[in-house]
């Protein structure tokens, strides 16, 4: 279901009613109507509405979409191979609490933020330095700098970064001696990776936020240890969300009124 797990502003349904059933004359009552009835809501594909909402209904498209195909398309070593595994991608999506992080997932990367702390140059010594949270060599250094009891969100956001370069970006780089979680980071040097860099790292650090304390007491250990196990395959639905649906936003003319993706 596309509202699965997924909590909507009362802006985004009464947005929804007001284009879908103009002048309705109870509005509060069709709000609670649609709150609990999901395929309602499954049913109302709009823009103009908030980020969760906008990527879960390209997420429930794509869904639909590979009912009526059996293949997806993977790039590797410069060359576009079709697999037949879409039924596997559907299957994927059919989890709900996995569906919910993935919309969640991309929500966070709407906007990149930065944040700064103290690190320490040598004894005595420290240093602020600024972060951003797109970046993973920013943050291998600045998790080298905390203790691991601190790291999850760390681990997850390296990870959702892989996950979300793989499906939306189809990295083709040449693989280069990427650093191994948290080591002794002296810079944050930018490391050009490849899709099997991408592939690694992301498996690596699902793996790690998974077995973090603290991604079971928020209930997420199965979910994460998912995405470590099948990262290629989570990637797809966002590959064919980029390819078919955000791509040709990015590339048509927006009018002053008109949703524009950047």
């Amino acid at each position: 279901m596309l509202t699965a797990n997924v909590v909507f502003k009362d802006e985004d349904l009464l947005f929804l009613l007001s284009v879908l059933m103009p002048g309705t004359a109870d509005a509060s009552r069709m709000l609670r109507i649609m709150r609990e009835d999901e395929e309602i809501l499954d049913g109302m594909a709009v823009l103009g509405v908030s980020p969760a909402l906008f990527f879960a209904i390209l997420l429930a498209r794509v869904a639909s979409d590979l009912t009526r195909q059996s293949f997806t398309f993977e790039r590797s070593h410069g060359q576009t191979m079709a697999l037949f595994d879409a039924g596997q991608v559907l299957r994927l999506l059919e989890d709900r609490p996995l569906r919910t992080y993935l919309t969640d997932m991309l929500v966070s990367f709407v906007r990149i933020n930065s944040f700064s702390t103290s690190v320490r140059v040598r004894r005595g010594v420290w240093r602020k330095v600024r972060f951003s949270d797109f970046d993973i060599d920013h943050l291998l250094r600045y998790g080298s700098e905390i203790d691991e009891s601190r790291r999850f969100p760390v681990y997850k956001r390296i990870a959702d970064i892989c996950l979300f370069t793989l499906g939306v970006f189809a990295p083709t780089a040449q693989p280069q001696a990427v650093p191994l979680p948290f080591p002794e980071v002296r810079s944050m040097r930018a490391v050009l990776r490849s899709r099997e860099d991408y592939i690694a790292q992301g498996t690596s650090f699902y793996t790690l936020a998974s077995r973090h304390r603290e991604a079971r007491a928020r209930q997420m250990s199965d979910v994460l240890s998912t995405l470590a196990e099948k990262i290629t395959l989570a990637a797809k639905p966002l590959s064919v969300m980029s390819a078919r649906y955000l791509q040709p936003l990015k590339e048509s003319p927006a009018g002053p009124d008109e949703p524009r993706i950047t």
